[in-house]
């Protein structure tokens, strides 16, 4: 008969590998906890620390063949917003107004103004002067620095 000594061979016992067990699922979660705890904390403070979204509105326009562009933009939000393009578009011609950037703060109304020598057609050879046909509907479109539109459609004038 072959004798075995009881504690040459002997494995943990089953109560401390389940304590063992219950102590690494307990460290893993703390740290996956606080990993994600700062992750989100700085993700989140990175998205509050963004500007609040540009917020503006035509509040009236109006396109001639003789006087040009004239146009009341309102800034309805709480940044500043700085106009710095206008395209006249219609189903045939994209026109870009030449304009100086116009900064307006919240709450403000600034007016856009260009007389008809400052609109260029966008042509792949070059700009060429834009015409403005009276009584054909155009879509004046409005573009922020930070790339926001707004479009608004008018029936030229003479």
């Amino acid at each position: 008969m072959v004798s075995r000594n009881r504690n040459a061979k002997r494995g943990i016992e089953p109560i401390v590998a389940a304590i063992l067990l219950i102590v690494i699922t307990v460290v893993a979660a703390v740290l996956l906890y606080m990993w994600f705890s700062g992750y989100l904390t700085a993700t989140t403070g990175r998205v509050s620390s963004m500007s609040s979204p540009e917020e503006f509105q035509v509040v009236a326009v109006s396109l001639s063949a003789t006087n040009g562009l004239n146009a009341y933009i309102q800034n309805t939000g709480s940044t500043t917003i700085t106009i710095t393009d206008v395209y006249i578009l219609n189903s045939t011609t994209v026109c870009n107004v030449t304009i100086p950037e116009t900064m307006i703060p919240p709450g403000q109304t600034a007016p856009i103004t260009s007389s008809v020598s400052n609109i260029n057609e966008l042509t792949p050879s070059g700009p060429i002067s834009c015409v403005i046909v009276p009584g054909t509907s155009y879509l004046v479109k409005f573009v922020t620095a930070e790339g926001t539109q707004y479009a608004v459609s008018v029936v030229a004038s003479s």
